[in-house]
């Protein structure tokens, strides 16, 4: 399983970080002329979240950077053996394989409406087609499915840590994000919230 691992987790994250991130910012701002990061600078509980959204890459990268390092640094992050085990690990694979096709889908069908974080600066075109039609928040989802699948493959302290705050801070973020649409689409958006779920 290690050297599945090996393999499968740099280039899980080339694929999140250089596509579904980076790519996909660079496409959107050359369709629209926009920046689609918008995590630095929004006031309120959004600046609390944001820091958080910012730091996790870092310590994703992190965990799997010192898990990969040979010798036993892996230990530094207390892992739970009693979690360590090819069934879940491979559970926890597809689980983040799924979770990015997800994401990847969901980020296409919104378009030039794709974000990160609330845009208070620019109308977007409110988007309900595709994957929306049976999930409010589908790229969410997609996250939160891949930190919990993350966790599943290196169970430890620090991946615990960020399954946590991923679940409760997505929570957060996705309330504001749900204010901001209402204010901007009203009661087509309140008719849309009545009709499809938060999740699924």
């Amino acid at each position: 399983m290690q050297q599945i691992l090996t393999l499968f987790l740099p280039l899980y994250f080339l694929l999140f970080f250089g596509f579904a991130f980076l790519w996909r910012s660079w496409r959107t701002y050359r369709l629209t002329g926009v920046n689609p990061y918008r995590l630095l600078g929004n006031p309120g509980p959004e600046e609390i979240t944001s820091r958080y959204f910012r730091l996790l890459p870092f310590l994703s990268l992190l965990v799997m950077v010192v898990y990969l390092l040979p010798g036993r640094y892996y230990e530094y992050l207390a892992p739970f053996r009693w979690l360590h085990g090819e069934v879940l690990q491979t559970l926890g694979l597809v689980i983040m394989s799924v979770a990015l096709v997800i994401i990847v889908i969901a980020q296409g069908q919104m378009g030039e409406s794709w974000r990160i974080g609330v845009d208070y600066d620019h109308r977007t075109e409110f988007v309900r087609q595709g994957l929306f039609k049976y999930s409010r928040n589908p790229i969410f989802a997609g996250v939160m499915l891949s930190v919990i699948g993350y966790f599943l493959v290196l169970p430890n302290a620090v991946t615990l840590l960020i399954m946590t705050l991923d679940l409760v801070l997505i929570q957060i973020q996705i309330r504001l994000e749900e204010q901001h649409l209402a204010a901007e689409h009203g009661d087509v958006y309140k008719r849309y919230c009545d009709e499809v779920r938060r999740w699924v």
